[in-house]
């Protein structure tokens, strides 16, 4: 009987089963927490990164026309609501061209910087981006300021600005901004 018994404690003591660890609740909360804040943080990046990409895409001195380009339609807006278009269409679709001709030669360096961004960023993998691409130029067709949407993260935004300060357009250019849109597509 005896042995009967020490083999049951030994039996039951034995086989308690896996241990289970639980973290501690306050340290648990701790963690609850800082996510939520995260998601919170991240939230408000996103916010504030199509805000400025909204402002600059807007910006202008008054002085500038707007061009935008979505595929073959050229949409022309003067620098200031509700004042007459300074130039004429012939001279609009001229340096239209000339903007589409230098976004086409940097296309090469776009699709770096964006190859560039896809090592950084497994969320891009197998997708296509339609990068709208905002640039500036003064009357003398130098470039003043560009920018694009959306933003795929500090390197890439870094390396299409370097791409982009080297556009340039023919001295006879209005001063004008020219957006389009670029499609990116992993290699």
């Amino acid at each position: 009987m005896r042995n009967a018994i020490a083999i049951l404690l030994v039996a039951v003591v034995g086989c308690k089963g896996e241990t289970v660890v639980k973290p501690d609740p306050a340290t648990q909360a701790a963690l609850d927490q800082c996510l939520k804040d995260k998601g919170e943080k991240d939230k408000l990046i996103k916010a504030v990164e199509e805000e400025n990409a909204r402002l600059l895409r807007n910006q202008g001195s008054g002085a500038e026309i707007v061009v935008s380009i979505e595929g073959n339609a050229l949409t022309v807006k003067p620098g200031k609501p509700g004042e007459v278009r300074p130039i004429d269409d012939k001279a609009t679709a001229a340096a239209s061209k000339e903007f589409l001709d230098v976004v086409a030669k940097s296309r090469g360096a776009i699709q770096k910087c964006y190859e560039q961004a896809l090592k950084k960023n497994s969320g891009l993998q197998a997708k296509t981006i339609t990068l709208s691409v905002s640039a500036s130029f003064s009357q003398a067709g130098a470039y003043k300021s560009s920018s694009f949407s959306p933003s795929l993260g500090d390197a890439f935004d870094n390396c299409i600005k370097t791409v982009s300060s080297k556009w340039q357009l023919p001295v006879s250019s209005p001063a004008m901004t020219f957006k389009a849109q670029v499609s990116l597509t992993p290699s």
